[in-house]
């Protein structure tokens, strides 16, 4: 039998550990660094006039956008990960409750610490979305004032909504099932894409920014004993805590 320090010792994985850091690493100095920046923002433009032209065709296009682009929504996707991760205990690990639990109180502070590089990362770069910068451009607001819609960003690097939805997602590959993890990938992506249409953000926002700080997280919880550590022992404080409210 495995002793705890061996196991430890094999949640280490620094090959990937070392990829998973280079690779954001690179990723997020070229959007910084010439001549990629030059590279990057010319792709920003060109997605965001392509799709940003396709909201001129009025009608039910223009609807689907306008909803999609709703704050309840960012509801919707939460709700999508929690349904999905509650699927997965109850079908198959309805037995082992304290440690789903603590898995997802791990993906809360994952999603937590996430948020909070984001947020500082977005105030450093100061960036403001392509409905700003372009103040020609098509407002789903405008155009359909009866629906609330988020369509404009005024600090919009990295792109915080994509980047929770990736950790998500990383997270649901490494703990459930293939099917699982790839429902949540489809859902990352569908959920991320109206904030690009309507103009919120620009397709660099997730591509670079989100997939650099949400591979940062991934890669530090699960290329090392990070995950284990921390489950074990919010597992345990949850027993504990089971056991005294039982004696009560």
């Amino acid at each position: 039998m495995k002793t705890h320090r061996q196991t430890l010792e094999e949640d280490w994985h620094p090959v990937a550990f070392a990829t998973g850091c280079g690779f954001c690493v690179i990723l997020l100095v070229s959007w910084f660094v010439e001549p990629t920046r030059s590279l990057w923002l010319a792709v920003d433009d060109r997605f965001f006039f392509a799709v940003n032209r396709s909201l001129a065709s009025a009608g039910n296009w223009q609807v689907f956008w306008a909803l999609a682009n709703n704050r309840m929504v960012d509801i919707v996707s939460a709700l999508t990960v929690i349904a999905l991760y509650a699927h997965f205990v109850w079908r198959y690990e309805s037995v082992r409750t304290d440690r789903y639990i603590a898995r997802g109180l791990l993906l809360t502070g994952m999603v937590i610490a996430a948020k909070q590089i984001a947020e500082a990362l977005a105030v450093l770069v100061g960036r403001t979305g392509p409905t700003i910068v372009h103040p020609d451009a098509i407002r789903l607001s405008k155009l359909l004032p009866e629906f609330p819609t988020k369509d404009t960003g005024h600090v919009v690097f990295p792109g915080d909504h994509a980047t929770i939805l990736l950790v998500c997602a990383g997270f649901l590959t490494f703990y459930l099932p293939r099917r699982y993890a790839v429902v949540g990938w489809i859902a990352a992506v569908a959920f991320s894409i109206p904030r690009l249409v309507g103009g919120g953000h620009w397709l660099t926002d997730d591509l670079v920014g989100a997939v650099a700080v949400a591979g940062f997280i991934l890669t530090y919880v699960f290329a090392t004993p990070l995950h284990r550590i921390a489950t074990e022992r919010l597992e345990i404080t949850i027993a504990e805590k089971t056991d005294a409210l039982r004696r009560t």
